[in-house]
């Protein structure tokens, strides 16, 4: 009968409001303690339907209520309240978001706005800086249930991110929490935060994802890729979860940025320090690191340049010599590389498959029995095959080239000379034929060009021939 199981943040004025409260507070008794191991599952049904009513109905309520809203967001604002009243106020923000997963999606999206509209985000950005476990926990969840629409976190930070107070942005909290050994559920909470603000761009929200991208890499990259690299002195190093966690972000970033992945590798030395972590006792470890080269040279398989950079910088180096010190045991770094391999063959990266093959088959002799590595030698094979083929054919090509060249330059040579005696033949043919016509204009026959040596009556020799004397003209016929 008495009403101080009830603890009350803030007061709420609205009895229908109180009264729900109350009422869903006795059901999940009744539920959780009373009848935990008697309720079938139609009745337990029907009581988690009851429930998720009135929390849909309470929250409606509370959020509609301005005059409620408003006292909420200006006492947490407060710099005159107490740390336990502050942290009574988040807790309860945290308790009020949890509830709200009963409303229909739409609803949700609306809340969301109208907490960020009303300050949510400056509250949470110095609720992360605490040092109280369960503030910052409570900070994350509420963050968490706000990136139900994380156009408005992107472009909070965006906004924001200059004018942060003492230097330390909502986005760089986010990347000292994943750094940040809080233990439990934590840390997944703000991987999974960073993931979706990573993810999820449409065309509605293009610009402020891209934006938020780029303040990414130009901000927490190389803090993430610099937290791997101190890992290998043992007193700096980040523990296995820190790490693993860290290892799964830059996935998901290869994944989904590739391009922005690859100018950054070619801006630093990021593969090599990650890869680093192949040297770790942590077998999770070492196979989180081949995943990450794994991804990268999956999203970029098509593209020449990076293909270029990880055989030019030696990249797959430290992972071969970690799969050759595993030996023969099957475990998951076994299994991790020969994906890799596979998937290099499958996908037909030449250059890569001779890489491997020319840089490190002394090394992968002693696996020689495994299919894959043997499916990978016989890929090398086919490609030296085609070479030695192709070069054949085009010296082939090229003498008969030169000898056709050569056939064509004779049949010109002798096609010239018969042609010129044609010409000849025909030219003197033509001189033989010439035409003369006497002065009355009638045509005679052909007249040889050159006459013959004798006379016009053939009297035998030449020098018989002796003409008869003139006569001597008389006066009177001059």
């Amino acid at each position: 009968r008495s009403m101080q199981f009830s603890r009350r943040a803030i007061p709420i004025r609205n009895a229908s409001v109180v009264s729900k409260i109350h009422q869903t507070y006795r059901i999940c008794y009744i539920k959780d303690v009373i009848l935990q191991k008697g309720l079938d599952e139609a009745t337990l049904a029907s009581l988690n339907a009851i429930i998720n009513a009135n929390y849909a109905f309470v929250v409606c309520l509370l959020k509609d209520d301005t005059s409620f809203m408003q006292r909420l967001f200006a006492t947490m604002r407060s710099s005159n309240i107490s740390a336990e009243s502050k942290r009574e106020l988040v807790l309860f923000l945290r308790e009020f978001c949890t509830v709200s997963s009963s409303l229909q999606p739409a609803q949700r999206m609306q809340l969301s706005r109208d907490l960020a509209g009303r300050g949510v985000f400056d509250i949470i950005s110095d609720v992360l800086r605490s040092q109280e476990k369960v503030l910052v926990s409570a900070g994350t969840d509420i963050l968490h249930y706000l990136t139900q629409d994380p156009n408005l976190l992107r472009s909070y930070i965006a906004n924001h991110e200059e004018s942060s107070r003492e230097g330390i942005s909502l986005l760089g909290l986010l990347i000292e929490g994943i750094a940040t050994d809080f233990g439990g559920e934590m840390l997944c909470q703000f991987l999974e935060i960073l993931k979706v603000l990573l993810d999820g761009c449409t065309a509605d929200t293009v610009t402020q994802c891209r934006d938020f991208i780029e303040l990414f890499y130009e901000k927490c990259f190389d803090k993430l890729i610099n937290i791997i690299e101190s890992s290998r002195v043992e007193e700096y190093s980040a523990k296995l979860e820190i790490l693993y966690n860290i290892c799964e972000l830059l996935c998901f970033c290869a994944r989904h940025h590739p391009y922005k992945i690859k100018i950054t590798f070619f801006g630093s030395n990021s593969m090599e320090k990650i890869l680093t972590l192949t040297r770790r006792r942590e077998r999770s470890l070492v196979v989180a690191a081949v995943r990450i080269m794994r991804t990268i040279i999956g999203a970029g398989r098509n593209d020449e340049l990076l293909i270029s950079h990880v055989i030019e910088f030696n990249t797959l180096k430290p992972i071969i010599e970690v799969f050759v010190e595993n030996g023969n045991r099957y475990n998951m770094l076994h299994s991790t590389v020969l994906e890799l391999l596979d998937f290099i063959r499958k996908e037909n990266l030449k250059s890569l498959v001779l890489y491997v093959v020319e840089s490190f088959w002394d090394q992968l002799l002693m696996f020689e029995q495994l299919a894959s590595i043997q499916a990978f030698k016989l890929k090398y094979q086919e490609y030296v095959d085609i070479a030695e083929e192709t070069q054949t054919t085009s010296v082939d090509h090229t003498r008969k080239a030169d000898e056709r060249g050569l056939d064509k330059e004779e049949e010109d040579y002798f096609s010239k000379d018969s042609n010129e005696e044609d010409s000849a033949a025909q030219t003197r043919h033509a001189h033989q034929q010439c035409l003369v016509k006497p002065a009355n204009g009638s045509e005679i026959h052909h007249i040889p060009a050159r006459p013959k040596s004798g006379g016009l009556v053939d009297n035998g020799s030449d020098k018989d021939y002796k003409p008869s004397p003139k006569r001597p003209v008389k006066a009177d016929e001059a």
